[in-house]
C-alpha cells in the first residue's frame, strides 16, 4: 500500500512542520511529505543548502523529502483539507494508494510500522476529538440534518463519536467523501457568512467547529468504513501512543510557558512532544533559543505541579 503525507501551513505555523517533519524522521517514515504553503517560507528551509527553489523540495533527511506547495486560496486552510487532499490522489501523488493530511500542530509519537496499522485501501482513518461523546440523535445532529436536507445531504447511518479533522486518511475508493466534505464546507462557510476563523460563534452555534461539524457530518452522509482511535490517540485523554495534537490558539511555539502556568494552565503532553521533536534533525530555532524554551518549559511544569486552575 502507498501512502502520501501531506499537510498545511501559514504564518509561524512553520516551527510546527518542522517538528511534524522531526517526529516523521524519529519514527522511520520515508517518502515525501507535501506541505501546502502561503506567505513567506522560513529560513530554515530557504537557506538550507538541500532546499532547491526551482522545485521546492528540501532533503530532510536520507529518508524524508519536504514538498514544497505554494498555495493560492483565499479559503482559510481548515475549509482547503478535503481540496488539497483530493489534488494529492488525482495530481501531486497519483500512485498513492491512501493520503494522509496531519496539521501542523501534531507530532508522532510511535514508529511509522505502528502508524501504518491505522491505514487501509478501502477505509477513512481518524481520530475522536476532545469532545468525542457526540450520540447519533444529538440535538445538534438533527439541526444539521434539516440545514443540510435542501442541499441534498441526508444522514444514511447514526455516529455516537465526533471526530477530530487534525488528521484524517483517505484512501482512493473514496474520492466521493473528499468531495461531499468540501461541498459541505462551503455551505458552512456561506452559512458563517464566509467565516476566516477556525471557530465561529459560541459553543451553541450551529457550526462552531466549522470544517470539523461539516466533516462529522459527512462521515454521516457517506457510507465508507471507519478505521478509528479514541481521544486518546491524540493526547486528548491518557494513554496514548499514537500522536499528539496542541489544539487551541495558543500553540507551544508561541512560548510563555511561565506566564500561563501562573494563570493556571501548565504547559499540556502535546506541548512537552512538540519540544521533543522541535529541533533536531531539521534546526527551526538556534540551540542558546531553544535551551531557553526547553527551561521555560521545565519552570511552568514545575509550577503546574502546585497550581492548576480549578
Amino acid at each position: 500500500m502507498n501512502i502520501t503525507l501531506c499537510t498545511l501551513f501559514e504564518r509561524n505555523y512553520h516551527f510546527g512542520v518542522a517538528a511534524l517533519a522531526n517526529s516523521l524522521i524519529a519514527a522511520g517514515y520515508t517518502g515525501e511529505l507535501w506541505v501546502g504553503y502561503r506567505g513567506a517560507l522560513p529560513g530554515w528551509i530557504v537557506d538550507s543548502p538541500a532546499f532547491d527553489r526551482v522545485t521546492g523540495r528540501l532533503q530532510a533527511a536520507p529518508g524524508l523529502v519536504l514538498c514544497m506547495l505554494e498555495l493560492d486560496t483565499p479559503l482559510h486552510f481548515t475549509y482547503y483539507k478535503p481540496t488539497f487532499i483530493r489534488e494529492m490522489l488525482e495530481k501531486h501523488a497519483p500512485q498513492s494508494d491512501v493520503v494522509a493530511y496531519i496539521d501542523p500542530d501534531i507530532v508522532v509519537k510511535c514508529d511509522w510500522p505502528a502508524l501504518t496499522g491505522w491505514f487501509t485501501e478501502d477505509g477513512i482513518s481518524l481520530a475522536e476529538d476532545v469532545n468525542w461523546c457526540f450520540p447519533a440523535r444529538h440535538p445538534k445532529r438533527l439541526l444539521w440534518a434539516r440545514f443540510f436536507e435542501p442541499h441534498g445531504a441526508t444522514p444514511r447511518r447514526g455516529l455516537d463519536r465526533y471526530y477530530n479533522a487534525g488528521f484524517i486518511a483517505v484512501s482512493r475508493a473514496h474520492l466521493e467523501f473528499l468531495d461531499l466534505w468540501r461541498r459541505l464546507c462551503d455551505l458552512v462557510v456561506a452559512y458563517n457568512e464566509h467565516a476566516k476563523e477556525l471557530k465561529a460563534g459560541g459553543s451553541a452555534a450551529l457550526f462552531h467547529s466549522t470544517d470539523q461539524d461539516a466533516l462529522n457530518f459527512a462521515l454521516t452522509v457517506c457510507e465508507a468504513p471507519l478505521n478509528t482511535a479514541g481521544p486518546e490517540a491524540m493526547d486528548f485523554a491518557p494513554g496514548g501512543y499514537y500522536l499528539s495534537h496542541a489544539v487551541g490558539s495558543v500553540k507551544p511555539w508561541h512560548g510563555g510557558h511561565i506566564r500561563q502556568a501562573l494563570r493556571g494552565m501548565p504547559p499540556s503532553a502535546a506541548s512537552k512532544w512538540y519540544y521533543h521533536f522541535a529541533n533536531a534533525p531539521i534546526k527551526a530555532y538556534s540551540d542558546g533559543e531553544l535551551a531557553k524554551r526547553q527551561l521555560s518549559l521545565k519552570i511552568a511544569a514545575a509550577i503546574g505541579r502546585v497550581y492548576k486552575r480549578a
